[in-house]
């Protein structure tokens, strides 16, 4: 038998092979309902879309791929806006430098509930409608790796190490150890933790490492009365600063997920009547702008985002033009910085 053609998935589906196409190229174009029908008869078909494609492609496209690899779609994911997530600035930054390179940016989102996700990132790289990817992804066995591996097309995984693979990782271990280091140091006893979901699970998970281990470090015994889970919302550290706040014994200091975590910790204590710094400090993640402005001002890390974005660029652009070869790997471990401010003040005799 011979290759399935996307006249093949036509037949099959019972549309035009011209609706197909707009599939694999344009899926937001097509109703949700017709995509679902020829994704699904992709599927049945173990139709892949040709590589001859990239063969025949006489130039580059001059574009590259930021794919969000995501859970399962939640009521919250639409909520809140991409540009005041974590990683609609590190999109911003990859925006700012291909635009700087001549190269067009393109976003796509790959759900793990979504069937039809694989088959329209597979595409980009199958018919070469780009000429690398940016991986965002928090598990190392993620299967759009696995397929660009396979495949040996240019990527290059952001913000987390991954084997075999070029990558630009933060320190988020050694950021919150740094921080909980200081606040002992500075003499807080009880730090409580808001550890984020598992939505950005390996981040979450360096963090919380960083956090006990600088309990340790400082002779303070881990207890879980101070850790609470929260997603990664304002909302979400609100709530959980409260739950915080009913508990028997109150931390004198709080560490929140990020900065927009933090930014809910701050109303929790000022609705509460809680002093900050005076009876608890906080310390955010990510050092947005907004935080020199709230009341008190808020203490965070400084993440080096651009130059993560540049050393990830740089490296794709190089393994695309052919000057660094596939196997020759890129990695790089990028320190943060914590930018003290009113928020873990210490107190004054």
């Amino acid at each position: 038998m011979g290759q399935t053609t996307i006249k093949d998935v036509a037949r099959r589906a019972g549309f035009s092979f011209q609706t197909v196409s707009l599939v694999l190229n344009h899926p937001e174009k097509v109703a949700r309902t017709t995509r679902a029908t020829i994704e699904a008869a992709m599927r049945d078909l173990d139709f892949v879309p040709s590589l001859a494609a990239r063969a025949l492609r006489k130039k580059p496209s001059r574009s590259i791929a930021c794919v969000s690899c995501l859970g399962p779609e939640t009521a919250d994911d639409g909520s809140d806006p991409l540009p005041e997530t974590d990683p609609g600035l590190v999109l911003q930054a990859f925006a700012q430098v291909t635009d700087q390179h001549g190269y067009t940016l393109i976003h796509r989102r790959c759900r793990s509930d979504d069937p039809g996700s694989p088959a329209r990132i597979a595409s980009l790289v199958s018919e070469a409608r780009v000429d690398g990817l940016v991986v965002f992804a928090e598990r190392r066995d993620d299967p759009l790796i696995a397929l660009l591996q396979a495949k040996r097309f240019p990527f290059v995984v952001f913000g987390l190490d991954v084997p075999g693979a070029h990558c630009a990782v933060r320190a988020d271990r050694d950021a919150v150890h740094e921080a909980v280091a200081y606040l002992a140091r500075t003499g807080s006893r009880a730090i409580g933790f808001l550890k984020g979901d598992g939505r950005r699970l390996h981040t979450a998970s360096e963090r919380f490492r960083g956090y006990r281990d600088a309990l340790a470090e400082a002779g303070l015994p881990p207890r879980d009365d101070l850790v609470v889970p929260c997603d990664w919302t304002s909302g979400g550290g609100y709530r959980a600063t409260l739950d915080l706040l009913d508990r028997s014994a109150r931390p004198d200091a709080i560490v929140a997920a990020d900065d927009r975590v933090a930014f809910g910790v701050l109303k929790a204590l000022h609705d509460r009547v809680v002093a900050v710094p005076g009876a608890i400090r906080v310390v955010g993640f990510d050092n947005l702008a907004q935080g020199a402005y709230t009341i008190p001002s808020l203490t965070s890390i400084a993440v080096p985002t651009l130059a993560m974005v540049r050393f990830a660029f740089a490296t794709l652009a190089a393994v695309i033009a052919g000057t660094r070869a596939p196997d020759d790997l890129a990695r790089a471990l990028f320190p943060t910085r914590l930018v003290l401010r009113e928020s873990t003040a210490t107190r004054t005799p």
